[in-house]
Order: C-alpha cells, then sequence, then structure tokens
C-alpha cells in the first residue's frame, strides 16, 4: 500500500467481541468502474500550469473520496484530474483546489522524500492482475516520488527510479500539477489491440490529519487496494519502442587510512596511507521486449554515496540489518521478493561486474542477478546470537525468482539463491505459494532447502580463533550438511477486526547466506489479533486500536528459548499526532552455562523480561515534526547473564525552514543499572542538515557520533577484560548532488572518521576521503 498506510493501525487480541462504529458517508461521485482514457495528436508543455488546448478533451475523473484515516467519506475540498495518451505518453493532470492556499505544504526536496508534503498522484496495474502497481507522486512544486507496491509481500519499495517528467505551481485556487509518464518506462504486454489498467488518482491533504482521497471507494477489511481498483481502457496500438540506455560513470577519489593501536598506552598511531582511485564503468538498461528488462554493469562504482543511519550495538546477541541504497541491487528488487526474504544484497560488497534480467509474460513473471564479489561476506547464525564472517576469495553470488499467477487468487513461486568461491558454496532452493479465496483470508506458505560446504581451514578458523562467540565455535562442526526450513502464515481481515497465525521453522543445519537470516536451530508461532474503532466529526480522535499477539519459541530439540505476550493501544488526533503505547512480558534464557554444549534446557537460566514501550509523534506546527520513542524495562545483561534495569529514549525532530532548509535530528539513550549502580550508557547522535537549492541539487552535512559508556566495577569479574571502559566515534560527511534524473548525476563529497578509547586522550581520524561520481544517461 501507498505511504499513508506505512503505520498499520491494526488492532485487538482476538477474543474480544466484534463490533464497529461506521461514520456518516456522504454520497460520492466516485469511479470504480471502467474508464475510456481519450488519445490526442497535440504537443503538451510539462509546465504546471494546465492551458494547452488538448487538456479540454481530456477524460475528466473526481477524487472527492476519503479512503484514510475514514473510510468513503466526502473529501472536504475539490479535487479533479484530466488523463490522456498519445500512444507513447500518458499525459495526467491535476487541478487541486484549495481554500485556504497559504495552508498547502510545499518544499524542494530530494527525489522520494516528499511524503509530507501535498501531494497528487497516480497508481497503476499495467497488467491489471493485481500483484504490481507503479506510483507516481508529486508535490505542488513538482519533486517526485515514485515507487512499485507489492502485493504479494505487502510492502511498497521507492527503489524503483522511472525517468518521468512533472511540474506544479501553486495559485490562488491551490495548486496545479502536469505528469508525462513514458509508457516505455513501464511494463506491459504491448501484444494486445486495447490496454486494460488498474489505477486510482490519489491527493494526499496533510491539514489537521493527513486525508488521503481518491477517485475511487475502498474497503478497509479488504487488504488488497490493488484488486479494488477501476479499470484505464485505452492506448490502441500502444508500444514500447527499444527502450534502450546507456549510462557510461566515472568515478575518482581518494581515501586516507591509518592504524590506530589503541589497546596499549601509550597508543600508537600509524602514518597515513593513501589509495587513488580513478575508474570508468557503464551500465546498461535494455527493454529487450516490453515484458523484458536486463540490467548489466561493467566495472560498476557500488559506493553508499548516502551515510547510514546510526544504530546503537549495545547489549545485543545478533548482527543488526542495514537497508541497501545501491541503485544496481535496487533496480526491479521487488521481483525477487517472497514472504520469507531471501536476497539481502548488501552481503554482496565490492563486485567487479553484475548483470540482471526481470520480466514478466502473462502470467509467469521471473528475475534473475548474477555479480562477483572480492570477498563473501555471510551470517554465522544461532538461537541466541549470531556473528559475522568473512572469506578472502573472489566468490560468484546469483538469485533466480519464477512466478507463476494461477489466477488472481493462487500463485505459485520459485527461488534459488547460490553462492561460491574455492573453498565454500551455500545453495538454497525455496517454493512458495499465496491463497487468498477471498477478500479477507490469506494463506502464505514457503519451504526452504539450502546445502551449505565450507573448507576446514575456516571450520577451524571459526572453532578455534577466539574471534567468535562460544556458540559459534560449537556450530561449526554442523556447518557443512543440508537442512530445510518453512514457513506458514494466515492472516484473516475485516473493516474492524483482524487475526493472524504464523509458524516458522529452521533446521539446525539451515543457512540462507544471500539473506539476513540470523537464526537457526528454532520454530517459533505467533498468534496475535486486534480490533479498530474509527472516529467520526463528533470524535477529537479518528483512530483507535488495540493489538496483541502471544508466541512461543524452541529449539528443534524441543527446548523452550522464549515465550512472549504483548499488547499495544494506538491512537491517532490532532495536529497529525499518533500515540502508541504497549506492555511486554517475555521469558527467555540466558546465555548457555556450559559453553562447550550447545544444549539449552538444564544448560540455561530463564529471566523475565517486563517492558513498557511508548511512541508519540505529531506536528505542532506545519513545518516541525517531534517523536519520541520510550522504554522502561527489566531487560537481560547478555555480558553479566543478569536482569537490569533499563531506560532508554529516542527523541526525533524534523525541521523546515522555508522551502529550502531542512534538519533531522535523532538522538538515541540507552542506560541499564543493576542494583542501582549504572551498568553501561549508550548514547547515539544523529544529525542531517539539507540545503536543497531546487528540484535537482542539494548540499547535505551528515554526523552520526556514538558514545558508550561502561562501569566495569559493576560487571562480573570474569567478563571485565572483554569490554572497554569507554568509546566513542564520529562519522561526518558532505556530499554536494546534482541530478537531472535518476540516472543522470553529479555527486562530490567529503567524509571523514574518528574514534576514541580510554588510551587515547582525544577523539582521533582514523580514515578520510575525497570522492566524485558523474553518470550520463543516454535513452535511445
Amino acid at each position: 500500500m501507498d505511504k499513508s498506510l506505512s503505520v498499520k493501525l491494526t488492532a485487538v487480541l482476538f477474543g474480544l467481541s466484534v463490533f464497529s462504529s461506521h461514520g456518516n458517508v456522504a454520497s460520492l461521485h466516485t469511479e470504480n468502474t471502467q474508464i475510456h482514457i481519450p488519445k490526442t495528436s497535440s504537443n503538451i508543455t510539462i509546465d504546471g500550469q494546465i492551458t494547452e488546448k488538448a487538456w479540454q478533451n481530456a477524460k475528466k475523473v473526481y477524487i472527492n473520496n476519503i479512503t484514510y484515516p475514514q473510510e468513503n467519506h466526502k473529501s472536504p475540498v475539490k479535487t479533479e484530474a484530466f488523463m490522456l495518451q498519445d500512444g507513447e505518453t500518458l499525459y495526467v493532470a491535476f487541478k487541486a483546489f484549495d481554500p485556504n492556499p497559504e495552508a498547502i505544504r510545499a518544499v524542494l526536496t530530494d527525489r522520494d522524500k516528499n511524503w509530507d508534503d501535498d501531494l497528487v498522484g497516480i497508481k497503476i496495474d499495467t497488467y491489471n492482475d493485481h500483484a504490481l502497481a507503479y506510483q507516481f507522486f508529486i508535490n505542488p512544486l513538482g519533486t517526485q516520488t515514485d515507487s512499485i507496491e507489492n502485493e504479494l509481500t505487502g510492502r511498497e519499495s521507492a527503489a524503483w527510479n522511472g525517468i518521468w517528467e512533472s511540474a506544479g505551481q501553486i495559485n490562488d485556487q491551490g495548486y496545479f500539477v502536469e505528469v508525462a509518464i513514458p509508457l516505455r518506462i513501464l511494463n506491459f504486454n504491448d501484444g494486445l489491440d486495447i490496454q486494460q489498467w488498474g489505477f486510482e488518482l490519489i491527493r494526499f491533504l496533510p491539514r489537521e490529519e493527513r486525508y488521503r482521497i481518491s477517485n475511487m471507494r475502498v474497503d478497509q477489511g479488504n487488504n488488497c487496494w490493488i484488486c479494488q481498483m477501476p479499470t484505464l481502457k485505452g492506448f490502441a496500438g500502444a508500444k514500447q519502442g527499444n527502450n534502450l540506455t546507456v549510462v557510461p560513470t566515472f568515478v575518482s577519489g581518494i581515501s586516507e587510512e591509518r592504524e590506530i593501536t589503541a589497546d596499549q598506552a601509550p597508543p600508537l598511531i600509524g602514518e597515513w596511507t593513501d589509495e587513488k582511485n580513478n575508474q570508468l564503468g557503464m551500465d546498461v538498461k535494455w527493454g529487450i521486449t516490453p515484458d523484458v528488462t536486463l540490467n548489466a554493469t561493467i566495472n560498476p562504482d557500488f559506493s553508499q554515496v548516502e551515510a547510514d543511519s546510526g544504530q546503537l550495538n549495545v547489549n545485543n546477541t545478533f548482527a543488526l540489518f542495514t537497508p541497501e541504497k545501491r541503485a544496481f541491487f535496487l533496480a526491479n528488487e521487488d521481483y525477487f521478493k517472497t514472504p520469507v526474504d531471501l536476497v539481502y544484497t548488501r552481503n554482496v560488497q565490492a563486485p567487479s561486474y553484475g548483470g540482471k534480467i526481470t520480466g514478466k509474460v502473462d502470467e509467469h513473471s521471473f528475475a534473475a542477478f548474477v555479480a562477483d564479489d572480492e570477498s563473501s561476506l555471510f551470517l554465522l547464525p544461532g538461537n541466541l546470537g549470531s556473528n559475522l564472517f568473512e572469506i578472502d576469495e573472489t566468490t560468484t553470488n546469483g538469485a533466480f525468482r519464477y512466478n507463476y499467477m494461477v489466477n488472481t487468487d493462487v500463485n505459485v513461486g520459485g527461488t534459488a539463491t547460490i553462492r561460491k568461491n574455492d573453498s565454500y558454496h551455500n545453495y538454497l532452493t525455496s517454493i512458495d505459494t499465496k491463497y487468498q479465496p477471498d477478500d479477507h483470508n490469506r494463506l502464505d506458505i514457503q519451504y526452504m532447502v539450502s546445502d551449505t560446504y565450507l573448507s576446514d581451514i575456516y571450520v577451524n578458523e571459526i572453532a578455534n580463533s577466539g574471534d567468535y562467540s562460544d556458540e559459534q565455535e560449537l556450530r561449526a562442526a554442523s556447518i557443512n550438511g543440508s537442512d530445510i526450513a518453512f514457513r506458514i502464515n494466515y492472516e484473516h481481515n475485516r473493516r474492524d477486526w483482524f487475526f493472524r497465525a504464523n509458524h516458522m521453522n529452521i533446521g539446525e543445519a539451515f543457512r540462507a547466506d544471500l539473506a539476513f537470516f540470523n537464526n537457526t536451530d528454532q520454530h517459533k508461532t505467533v498468534i496475535g489479533g486486534g480490533r479498530i474503532w474509527r472516529g467520526d466529526e463528533n470524535n477529537w480522535w479518528t483512530r483507535m486500536s488495540l493489538e496483541g499477539d502471544i508466541d512461543a519459541t524452541f529449539s528443534q530439540d524441543g527446548e523452550k528459548i522464549e515465550e512472549e505476550a504483548e499488547m499495544f493501544f494506538n491512537i491517532n488526533g490532532p495536529r497529525r499526532s499518533f500515540i502508541r503505547h504497549g506492555v511486554i512480558v517475555r521469558n527467555k534464557v540466558g546465555n548457555r552455562l556450559d559453553t562447550s554444549n550447545l544444549a539449552i534446557e538444564g544448560n540455561t537460566e530463564t529471566f523475565k523480561e517486563q517492558e513498557f514501550r511508548s511512541w508519540m509523534e505529531f506536528r505542532p506546527y506545519p513545518n516541525v515534526w517531534l517523536g519520541n520513542f520510550f522504554k522502561f524495562a527489566e531487560n537481560l545483561d547478555y555480558a553479566n547473564s543478569r536482569l537490569g534495569d533499563v531506560i532508554a529514549f529516542e527523541p526525533r525532530v524534523t525541521l523546515n525552514l522555508g522551502k529550502h532548509i531542512e534538519t533531522r535530528l535523532s538522538y538515541k539513550f540507552n542506560q541499564m543499572e543493576y542494583e542501582g549502580a549504572e551498568v553501561y550508557t549508550a548514547n547515539l547522535l544523529d544529525l542531517r542538515m539539507n540545503y536543497q537549492f531546487n528540484i535537482r541539487s542539494f548540499l547535505r552535512l551528515s554526523v552520526v557520533r556514538y558514545d558508550i559508556q561502561r562501569n566495569l566495577i559493576n560487571y562480573l569479574p570474569e567478563v571485565r577484560e572483554d569490554y572497554s571502559e569507554n568509546y566513542k566515534s564520529i562519522a561526518t560527511q558532505l556530499l554536494f548532488s546534482y541530478k537531472v534524473n535518476p540516472q543522470t548525476l553529479f555527486f562530490v563529497g567529503y567524509s571523514e572518521g574518528s574514534f576514541q578509547t580510554e588510551e587515547l586522550t582525544k577523539l582521533t581520524k582514523d580514515r578520510r576521503s575525497v570522492f566524485l561520481k558523474m553518470s550520463y544517461a543516454w535513452i535511445l
């Protein structure tokens, strides 16, 4: 679903009585049937003025139905859309009237970052099979957001970036927007005489509430909103053309590092060593047919242009997830998505080539990618913790996906992944199916088999080097071999309540090394549900919900690892406020007492964790957003195998000064005490300051500062030497960006990093770099 539903206000632990309160629904002029789109031969200039005579012959559609947070209520504002096509391009114009134009929210932002603004847009399901939908949204100044909604996974991805035109203007009536979407950027069957596409026209109106306004009526009891879209008919004889894009790239940079031995006094600070990088590369995107696309890259630059968000890694036994941001891997990534995500491309670090093919022909869709890597990085999973492991050998990586839509109710898919070098391989195959017999019930099943081999040299390194956890040392002997995993998920959704049940079973030797798969040797069952209440014009709130679940996790030998119950209350109120309060009670095992034995029962102590959690956010002013997470808990202290008292809070601020300046600041604080004395205090500050010169260019400063202090006197004597008393780090990046479109762009930037320990008297730089990247898209 689109961004307005990214926070799902679900509800009630099953067993609550089911009743509903329906607001008054006004008589609406909505389009839930088929409409025909006229063809034009006139030239249309995309300038946001809607002055060409061709628009007088366009199909006019009214956008006047609130679909969120209310359900099918009359819109408080008038919105008209006009649709045309010329056989090569879909043209859409919007007249978004507003009785108070001064209240329109519109700032200059980079692409895909305008979700807080007034927006208009269109969703298009080009195969009308309710599987995927392209989404195009534009703010009143013409800034663009595009994405793909995936019905199979229930998620949407902003990774897809098309090249299309838009322009907007604010006037005394509200604002007008014009859009031109070339058909060549869309996958569709151009063998048809007439196209029939699912579509929806949308306006987002962020005022006291953020209203989602549509041209169609929506049943909120049916989670598949794509399935409810009306049909857009026309485009007689439409063809995509050659659709060949060649993008040469040039990357240049200098990076410097120095080795600092900080575990001795005085610290030993080495000399700077530099590495120069001047590299030509090329990306090619070829629409082999209207349904099949080939992406290839030679000598690519896979650097992260945008700095990762800061994460606190304290009192945690599992590796942290970091999202993918590199363009090649993001292209058409939704084709690889399954209920259990088996492709996590951040594992592929530094390839010299890559190739990807994606396509859809009738009911069949397929995707494959292959890339090499100078090393192989993967997780060593466990049921109490995980570690990262790296093999310094060139590795081949690949993923392959096929999906067959039997009909709108049933689809069946298969996935395979491979990672292989001379000393190691991990092969995985998977089959999955979705069965949705009606609007309210859905069943997903996925079955996976893996086969892994790791040479004795690396098995011995894991088992004997002392660099990995006790669990991973013990599991090293069982890395080689085959095993299975499977997941069964059932959901029942109604307008005012829902129920879900999920079971995940992971074999002891199962490995998914191209995925982010932290766990093994366990099975977990979750049962939950919820209840939703909707406010009307007589209520100060717009939506309330109560939701909860219970779950239990066991090892494959039937030993209990964890059991948990949680309940959360959610409410949406004035000034776009949202409050979520909840409690969690959890019984979980601690570290193994005998570290030479993988047994859990009789070899661990069970701890009862209790948590109160709260999230609150609101907009006191249109240009200010405030949010805060708070946790007060008794949590397991993994270092000392005992319960500790935890206080955590995470305030966040977004401030827009005029149309050009945006500042985002987040601060994370986490402190644990034991018997009234501090165990540790961790702080993380993440600052992003952005000056947007215009739609195409910006200057951004990013600063991430991390600080952890440990009171080692309050640690057990036998573990004190494993931890440092204090550690600080700071990473900064200054980036200038100029983008004509997602593929014609210019980046130049500088970054550096410093750290400090108890032996270092101040923050000391250990890395710095200057980088430049240019690319230009030739569309042939």
